[in-house]
């Protein structure tokens, strides 16, 4: 059973509360779900929800869906006899064209092929999705000494590019983004530099998986952009600062541990936007969380920080 809104209020357990949601689409998979059916659940925003999801599964809502929809579709072509069509309609699709197109690319042959081979399944969520894992000591000392600042308003110049999180190499574009900035005298093109350090900023995140990121510096003002660079206004907010290296960040432990664990500890709550994912109106978009490399950063060992936008419960 979900819990109450009044328990969630006083502190459940994020991760159950994830948990709870994918019960949910194994049990609704075959209807027309929405995130926004499955976050309101959680009791989080569909933008926030999405975010949290990712982190603790290692899939968007979308393919976690898709997926568990291919692995039950596969069940029943292999252990049973209905026609393909009623498989479709089981699995949430409402024609058998658009099944058989998503399960071959999924599969990489024809339900009708695939009712005959009968391939080996491999279980859909692995076994090991929810296992807890030891957290290194690294990642323990990134959560002893947090510090808290407020940020004014602040602008940002840099080269940004869309992310996809549904799509094999979707994220790619970050390493490209940040090959631009530290090319030779890209830096140089930036006039009203204010910090010496570099930023990496995901932002305008939406429930379905996309998001911008730009990889940029703090300027004072955005009067002075150069030519096929992109600026951006963020607004004031508090911040819990994190040091830690990016190795710990591309573990994925980091996040986890900080919506599943500091989070829900700490009395405070991630500072969402309230225009949840819609930014038409940028650059004035609201608070992002912050990977911030210092002047000299070397490298993957090196010490960075992260800074996170909150507010008290």
């Amino acid at each position: 059973m979900l819990p109450s809104y009044q328990e969630v209020k006083a502190g459940m357990n994020v991760k159950q509360l994830i948990y709870e949601s994918t019960m949910y689409i194994h049990s609704n998979y075959s209807e027309q779900i929405s995130i926004s059916d499955i976050s309101t659940r959680a009791y989080f925003s569909p933008s926030y929800f999405a975010k949290i999801f990712q982190v603790l599964t290692g899939y968007t809502v979308g393919s976690y869906l898709h997926r568990y929809r291919m692995y039950k579709a596969a069940k029943e072509l292999t252990e049973g006899n209905k026609q393909i069509i009623e498989i479709a309609f089981n699995t949430g699709f409402l024609s058998q064209q658009s099944f058989t197109k998503s399960f071959t690319k999924t599969y990489g042959i024809t339900p009708a092929k695939f009712r005959v081979q009968k391939p080996d399944i491999s279980q859909f969520p692995p076994k090991n999705m929810w296992k807890e894992m030891l957290p290194p000591m690294e990642l323990v000392d990134c959560f002893k000494n947090v510090r808290f600042i407020k940020k004014d308003a602040y602008y940002v110049v840099g080269y940004e590019s869309e992310l996809n999180y549904n799509i094999d190499g979707g994220t790619d574009p970050i390493g490209s983004v940040w090959d631009k900035l530290n090319a030779e005298g890209a830096k140089d093109m930036i006039q009203d530099k204010c910090h010496e350090g570099t930023y990496g900023i995901t932002h305008s995140e939406t429930s379905d998986g996309l998001a911008k990121y730009i990889a940029c510096v703090e300027v004072d003002t955005l009067d002075n952009i150069p030519t096929g660079l992109v600026g951006r206004r963020f607004e004031a907010s508090e911040y819990a600062v994190f040091d830690t290296t990016l190795e710990i960040i591309w573990t994925g432990m980091f996040y986890k541990t900080l919506y599943a664990k500091w989070l829900p500890d700490s009395g405070y709550k991630y500072r969402e936007d309230p225009a949840t994912g819609t930014y038409e109106w940028a650059p004035f978009i609201k608070y992002p969380a912050i990977e911030v490399y210092p002047k000299g950063w070397e490298g993957t060992e090196s010490l960075m920080h992260v800074y996170i936008p909150v507010e008290k419960k």
